[in-house]
């Protein structure tokens, strides 16, 4: 889980599960085009999709904000990750004790 940096199993299934429905679009993909596109890759596929795929993304400026709001995102998860363990073990001192 490390891995996927989850900190629950619920959202390693979920993780896993889009991967699967992915992989799964990825492959019908690349087999309804074969005859035209022999040598199409996922990778191509992925990088017609972020091509046609609309996106927030124009400016630099709105690049910058959306990292800064990711960041932000992030922090906060780990704080109250934090919080939840730092919680955990208030509790189970007071139960040793």
């Amino acid at each position: 889980m490390a891995e996927h940096q989850v900190r629950r199993w619920q959202a390693w299934h979920h993780h896993m599960a889009l991967v699967m429905i992915a992989t799964t679009f990825l492959a019908k993909e690349r087999m309804a085009h074969r005859e035209t596109a022999e040598l199409l890759s996922c990778r191509d596929l992925v990088d017609i999709m972020r091509h046609r795929l609309p996106t927030k993304i124009v400016t630099d400026h709105d690049l910058a904000e959306s990292i800064i709001d990711r960041h932000r995102r992030r922090r906060q998860a780990m704080e109250s990750a934090y919080r939840k363990q730092t919680a955990m073990l208030a509790a189970s001192d007071r139960v040793t004790i």
